[in-house]
């Protein structure tokens, strides 16, 4: 490489080829890998990229580095749409960096070169796919193939090595030769070992840092522990030799790969093609017609460390550079621009959408119709229900759980969560919807469900219409009603008449398959009615589903010996309520209180006596608490609190001391409040505020409703306090707690 001038006159529109670097070090040696500095050109206000002009041969290049500490594919794709507006003439790419290599093929410090493999264009997206109807996964991330000039550049590079071998040597020597202060990192030393561990044997760390914890592109300035106190007993053997360029399949995504066993596993699901793991290429999908080079620096397993990075970047630069001076210049100019690319894609892509759109609105209708057909029920309003009675900030111990995290994390899990009645487990259901739905709301690879089991609905809650309202929750996610479904619709809409269970659960699996994940949520499994087997038959559905497709299952029930049986081999994890979760809610609740009677005092008294009663009682916390806010006095409420009785005898208490109330009212009051209360019971669904005052306006001799028979909402509420809840609302009410109707 000569020595290199600066070169002046040009424009943007000289560059052609487009280098994207993802670390410093490998922006550092592409550099060193230039011919000739050009000097730097002005660029726009939103353009915050900083850009090293050059030239190799007759090709002049702009090279782009990702922000210092930012790694991954969207600042990559956002490095390369920068790059591509600033320099409108780039024909192609070229993504050059470090990577981990797939063993045996593969060892540290070769070069693996992403080219068409099988179906595959070179570079696949591992960790972004689509699930098919028959169970297959499809893979939906592919970078685009790299541009003909380079793929035939490539074909003449390779016989050309085959006959001398590389030039990479010959050009690393040129490289410190010209800047000696790289060679003591970017060339290959002595102290630069290629271990490769058993797939099966895990990095020892005797130090306070994680060898692991670091991805291939994290540049901090921390010391990665090397793997001084393995065992080297547990490596392979190998037979030494020089390195070696491969050509082949890249898989590229959005997580570190630091696991031989993962490792392995996805290039068995590849075919066995893959040579290289990385994260940045996935981010140039359809944006960046380019080829990826990757210099192996670690084994993508718990041992990897940052020794091997320099080299591996330079000798990845050195092939690219060996390249470009078989890619010809009338070939370059033979290439469409990649802004030009991009702009065409762009009509087509709209021109899609808005065809997709039309059919849209005229699928509509009858994909409603379907999914009415299908059930009628919606939990939607339930969960909204339950939802809104969390106090912010509750429950947040479910969530962080070691046991919640593996759930959210690994595929096919089921986490079991018994608890007590009153303890709180419908309101921690509704928490755990609502995080799933945050988590992948606008991931539509993701499918989710929930249901909400009440002894109130079990007449409607019988295990078709359970697995129907997962069908039609996990079919209306999907951007196309499936196919399945319609043909099931169709196959039984002429004759009126409804699927047998093996044929919704057919569909079911059918429909959950077309999903990476899917995670299904079951409250109350207790309340799933035992008549005709249907709780066994519900089970054995829900777990034929995790097992046959990529299916979590969350469930909740009270202690149920039949039904922890049926749990045994899941995870477990036992629910109550937490005292700082009721030191909240009883905060909350005394918020607005009178500040006479509930002084600090008396707040501090309450929480103290209300959170040793509860044992672990939501329910009971919270009936305490409405008996307490209807006492005129302070020392009414201090004696009331030494008479709270724990746990499920302090529930029998509290229900026994709210029926008497209602019978020291006068008769008028009690009989309305035994309404109210039959009423609530009995109905199949929670009543609004409206709906129950209709409900008690009824009168036998009337035929239809007289609204001078109707109750105030003040009086309905005075008469519910301690009870049973009437919002302040008076659009709505929420229902009595179900371990209180059970009762």
């Amino acid at each position: 490489m000569p020595k290199g001038n600066i070169e002046i006159g040009l424009t943007h529109d000289n560059y052609t080829v487009g280098w994207v670097c993802a670390l410093p070090k490998e922006q550092t040696a592409a550099t060193a890998m230039l011919d000739q500095r050009h000097a730097d050109l002005p660029k726009p206000s939103n353009d915050p990229n900083t850009y090293t002009l050059g030239s190799i041969g007759k090709h002049n290049i702009v090279i782009a580095c990702l922000p210092k500490g930012k790694i991954g594919t969207i600042p990559a794709a956002t490095v390369a749409a920068r790059m591509i507006s600033t320099f409108p003439s780039v024909k192609f790419g070229l993504m050059v960096g470090i990577g981990g290599g797939i063993p045996p093929k593969v060892r540290l410090g070769d070069v693996v070169v992403g080219v068409p493999v099988s179906q595959f264009p070179g570079v696949v997206q591992w960790d972004s796919g689509k699930a098919k109807e028959d169970g297959r996964f499809e893979r939906t991330g592919a970078l685009d193939n790299p541009p003909i000039s380079l793929l035939t550049a490539l074909t003449k590079l390779e016989t050309e090595h085959e006959l001398t071998g590389p030039k990479i040597p010959e050009y690393l020597d040129a490289m410190t030769e010209r800047w000696p202060k790289l060679a003591p990192k970017y060339l290959r030393s002595e102290s630069l070992e290629d271990m490769l561990f058993r797939a099966d044997y895990n990095h020892v760390n005797k130090s306070s840092a994680d060898c692991g914890a670091t991805a291939y592109n994290n540049d901090g300035d921390e010391e990665e522990e090397s793997c001084r106190f393995c065992d080297r007993t547990k490596v392979v053997k190998r037979r030494p030799r020089e390195m070696r360029v491969h050509y082949g399949l890249i898989a590229s995504g959005n997580q570190v790969i630091k696991d031989a066993t993962f490792r392995d596993k996805l290039n068995r699901d590849l075919g066995g093609n893959v040579l290289c793991v990385e994260m940045e290429a996935a981010g140039l999908i359809h944006n960046f017609p380019c080829i990826v080079i990757r210099g192996i620096c670690d084994y993508a397993d718990s041992h990897k460390n940052k020794d091997w990075q320099e080299h591996a970047a330079a000798v990845a630069a050195a092939f690219a550079r060996e390249l470009l001076e078989y890619v010809q210049p009338s070939d370059v100019d033979g290439e469409r621009p990649v802004k030009d690319i991009l702009q065409i894609r762009e009509i087509v892509s709209r021109t899609e959408a808005n065809v997709e759109t039309v059919m849209s609105k005229l699928d509509t209708k009858e994909d409603l119709e379907i999914l009415n057909w299908l059930t009628p029920i919606d939990y939607g309003p339930q969960h909204s229900d339950f939802l809104r009675r969390r106090q912010p900030g509750t429950g947040q111990w479910l969530l962080d759980s070691a046991e919640y995290q593996t759930w959210i994390k690994m595929n096919k899990q089921t986490l079991f969560c018994p608890g007590i009645p009153g303890a709180g487990k419908t309101i921690l259901t509704s928490i755990v919807v609502d995080d799933l739905s945050k988590r992948f709301q606008s991931d539509q690879n993701i499918g989710f469900a929930y249901i909400y089991c009440t002894f109130q609905r079990r007449d409607e809650q019988n295990v078709d219409s359970l697995l129907a309202s997962l069908l039609k929750q996990l079919a209306q996610r999907q951007p196309i009603l499936p196919s399945s479904l319609k043909h099931l619709y169709n196959r039984h809409k002429m004759e009126r008449t409804r699927p047998l269970l093996e044929a919704t659960s057919r569909v079911l699996q059918s429909v959950a398959s077309m999903y990476s994940r899917v995670f299904v949520v079951v409250d109350a499994l207790d309340e799933c009615q035992t008549s005709d087997g249907c709780r066994k038959k519900l089970l054995k559905e829900l777990f034929a589903l995790r097992d046959t497709c990529r299916v979590n299952l969350f469930a909740t029930s009270r202690v149920n010996d039949d039904i922890a049986e049926a749990f045994t081999e899941a995870t477990s994890l036992k629910v109550h309520a937490r005292d700082d979760d009721i030191g909240a809610f009883l905060d909350e609740r005394m918020l607005h209180l009178q500040s006479d009677i509930f002084d600090e005092e008396v707040r501090n008294l309450i929480k103290k006596k209300i959170i040793e009663a509860t044992d672990g009682m939501f329910l009971l916390a919270e009936l305490h608490m409405n008996t307490l806010i209807s006492l005129p006095t302070k020392g009414d409420i201090k004696d009331a609190l030494k008479h709270f009785t724990k746990g499920i005898e302090g529930l029998d208490e509290t229900y026994k001391r709210a029926m008497d109330r209602i019978e020291d009212h006068g008769r008028g009051n009690r009989d309305l409040a035994k309404q109210i209360l039959a009423w609530i019971v009995h109905a199949r669904e929670p009543l609004s505020t409206l709906e129950l005052r209709h409900a008690l306006a009824v009168r036998p001799h009337l035929t239809k409703l007289d609204t001078d028979y109707l109750p105030s909402v003040n009086d309905l509420r005075s008469l519910c306090v301690g009870r049973y809840g009437i919002s302040r609302k008076k659009t709505s009410s929420r229902s009595v707690e179900s371990s209180t109707i059970r009762r």
